[in-house]
């Protein structure tokens, strides 16, 4: 099982995603709204969860926080690019098409957090 302390980090970035992802479930959607929640999301992962160690964790939790860790970041970065595509998009078909690629995106990010915050020691 994870540190108090990681586990609290992980819930607050868990608690930022989901209110990013009811933004962008609401049928009449802002983007600058989604922006706003996504740089909260940013925000809270570089202060809080970049800050974890996994030197104070057995190896082999050490080794999947570290893997599941990564992807959550490369996942983000991901997530910049599909909503800068998303603010360019012009037409309403775009930006459907864009704004699902984001939810995807959020939800696979989500996913990645409870796989964190469920963690057990092999």
């Amino acid at each position: 099982m994870l540190p108090t302390s990681h586990q609290n980090s992980y819930q607050k970035f868990l608690d930022t995603l989901l209110a990013l992802r009811e933004e962008v479930e609401l049928p009449n959607f802002r983007v600058t709204a989604i922006s706003e929640k996504l740089q909260k999301v940013q925000q809270v992962f570089q202060e809080e969860v970049m800050l974890l160690e996994s030197d104070d964790l057995p190896s082999d939790l050490a080794f999947r926080f570290t893997s599941v860790q990564t992807e959550i970041h490369r996942a983000l970065r991901l997530l910049g690019t599909d909503m800068l595509f998303l603010r360019s998009s012009k037409q309403v078909t775009t930006s459907q098409q864009r704004l699902s690629v984001v939810r995807d995106r959020v939800n696979q990010i989500v996913g990645y957090c409870q796989v964190i915050l469920t963690f057990e020691e092999k």
